[in-house]
């Protein structure tokens, strides 16, 4: 079983999985369904192990008059500790693309001193900047690095562009995080039914698989809402370390 640490150390993982963060240029979605309009949603979640509920998550995708932002924001605690986060990612949808503008995340843990970061892309130049632990620093922007939620929706979203044909066995990713590029390779189950609380969900289920790691991350993406996540399991050893659940979802307006 998980020592106390350690399962602090893992409810930290599995809400760093929708925190992704990372450089960018734009990502393209490419399949044939061109996405004009994306369908803004407020998702929450709770984060629990086994039986005990620990904390309280909350994604919200909304839409601005050119631009969309994606907001995660967390809390989590056991006994003496606790975890906040707020992550927001602002960025264009245009003919099928994600291009990346501004990220901002703030990480504050007890005993910890704070961790923000701040990456502001610059297109026109290809150039990242970057600013964190009170430095800043311009980078190469190379093309495919995504921030941490936007790496999730570009997963998403080429769900959608495929509909109910998402068949895409196996994706990867370049993300940037504060200890540099990382690559996320993830690899596609199937169709699954989960139980939840908005009901039966009609899921597929995609896998995070590390290299050299016993650890596993499952995200359950429900298929007649927009693949949103519905589910997100973290295991260490083929035994449950934390789990984020939906509580509920409400959605603006259909995608066109």
């Amino acid at each position: 079983m998980c020592s106390y640490h350690c399962f602090i150390k893992n409810i930290v993982l599995i809400i760093s999985f929708l925190l992704l963060e990372a450089q960018a240029a734009s990502i393209v979605v490419d399949d044939s369904n061109e996405i004009s309009k994306l369908n803004p949603y407020t998702a929450k979640y709770t984060v629990s192990r086994g039986d005990n509920k620990y904390g309280n998550a909350t994604r919200i995708l909304s839409e601005n008059s050119t631009t969309y932002t994606l907001t995660f924001n967390t809390n989590a605690s056991m006994f003496f500790y606790s975890i906040e986060t707020l992550q927001t990612s602002t960025f264009l949808w245009q003919e099928n693309k994600i291009i990346p503008l501004i990220y901002k995340g703030k990480d504050a843990r007890t005993f910890k001193d704070d961790n923000n970061l701040q990456l502001s892309f610059n297109h026109e130049q290809s150039i990242l900047t970057v600013e964190k632990s009170g430095q800043k620093q311009e980078e190469k922007l190379s093309y495919g690095l995504l921030d941490p939620l936007l790496a999730y929706e570009a997963i998403r979203l080429k769900a959608i562009a495929h509909d109910k044909n998402f068949n895409v066995k196996n994706l990867q990713y370049m993300i940037y995080d504060l200890g540099g590029i990382k690559e996320y390779n993830f690899i596609n189950s199937g169709p699954f039914i989960v139980e939840t609380s908005l009901g039966e969900v009609n899921c597929i289920k995609l896998s995070r698989i590390r290299k050299n790691s016993d650890r596993k991350t499952h995200v359950w993406l429900a298929v007649d809402y927009d693949y949103i996540p519905i589910k997100i399991l973290q295991e260490n050893n083929n035994e449950e370390v934390a789990t984020l659940a939906i509580t509920s979802l409400v959605q603006s307006k259909e995608l066109k």
